[in-house]
């Protein structure tokens, strides 16, 4: 094992220690200490970011001929929960299943080409939330803070002359991790609270490995560079004091 393969395997483990840690503390405000949890669902538009060589030592040579068209649509779901820190300043671990990857379909006169990458991951951010204001029912807040993601599949979807194929992505790291900024509204009920969050994410590890047999160019980059690249809309409700209220009516 050379010293970038153990780089890379400590990384990674760093990654997986971080995301059972964010589990644990997602669990742990679930509870009577807190109380306020909530529900989300939205959109999403993704891409991979790569260097001058582009994506051909990620995807393989056929692609040379394709360039970006439009980011890949994609959606998110999930839970959050919400710890208060100080006077406006709190603590929100989520757990959210993610779908993104890219899109570089094209279509000319004769045909249409769809590539595509579609990945689902295991979105664990953890992120301090700064109100800006909680004078009114309307509270609007930044958002920030690292992520990690666990790759749960990876699928590469081709259509050339109507043949549709989907094959695994075997190159594709288990784990992703990057750092989340955002702005965020609360909207206060008499119950509950309408979130909605608009944010990007953006990996600071390379979340995808070059295919073997790839031969980098003679003046191409040697570093690795593949990273995640999304940017999502949200809608969510957090309720206030489920447990709280269940005490007082016992």
């Amino acid at each position: 094992m050379n010293h970038f393969q153990l780089l890379g395997k400590i990384e990674i483990l760093k990654s997986r220690i971080y995301v059972s840690a964010c589990l644990i503390m997602l669990l742990f405000n679930i509870s009577k200490l807190s109380a306020q949890i909530g529900i989300k669902g939205g959109l999403n538009a993704s891409d991979i970011v790569f260097l001058d060589e582009g994506q051909s030592p990620y995807l393989g040579y056929e692609v040379d001929f394709l360039e970006h068209n439009l980011p890949a649509a994609g959606f998110q779901i999930g839970i959050f929960s919400v710890l208060p820190l100080v006077k406006r300043l709190e603590f929100q671990p989520e757990l959210l299943l993610i779908k993104q990857g890219i899109n570089y379909s094209k279509k000319y006169i004769y045909d249409d080409i769809t590539y595509k990458v579609r990945i689902y991951y295991l979105n664990v951010p953890a992120l301090l939330k700064y109100t800006l204001s909680k004078k009114a029912r309307w509270h609007p807040a930044l958002l920030t803070g690292p992520y990690a993601s666990l790759k749960l599949s990876g699928t590469r979807i081709t259509k050339i002359d109507s043949k549709l194929e989907k094959t695994p992505i075997s190159n594709l790291r288990q784990i992703d991790f990057g750092i989340t900024a955002g702005i965020f509204s609360g909207f206060d009920l008499s119950k509950g609270q309408i979130t909605i969050d608009f944010r990007c994410s953006y990996s600071l590890l390379n979340m995808m490995d070059r295919i073997d047999g790839y031969i980098p160019s003679y003046y191409g980059p040697k570093k690795e560079y593949a990273r995640n690249v999304c940017m999502s809309l949200t809608v969510g409700y957090k309720f206030n004091n489920i447990w709280s209220n269940k005490d007082e009516v016992i």
